[in-house]
């Protein structure tokens, strides 16, 4: 089975770190983000490293 991996990277002239993973899962896909299934490990840790609550995608995208 081939997929085509259809997130774009997230990045900007501020950008001091390249967070590197595997092909997103489906969920990530459907939901056009990456790390989306709810149980994802990523998110919490960031969340916890930062000592910030990142609730929607949109707000994770613009934080970091």
């Amino acid at each position: 089975m081939k997929v085509k991996h259809i997130l774009k990277p997230i990045y900007d002239e501020n950008s001091k770190v390249l967070i590197l993973g595997s092909l997103p899962s489906v969920k990530s896909r459907e939901i056009g983000f990456y790390y989306g299934h709810p149980k994802n490990r990523f998110w919490s840790t960031l969340e916890k490293v930062f000592e910030k609550k990142l609730v929607t995608p949109k707000k994770k995208k613009s934080t970091f």
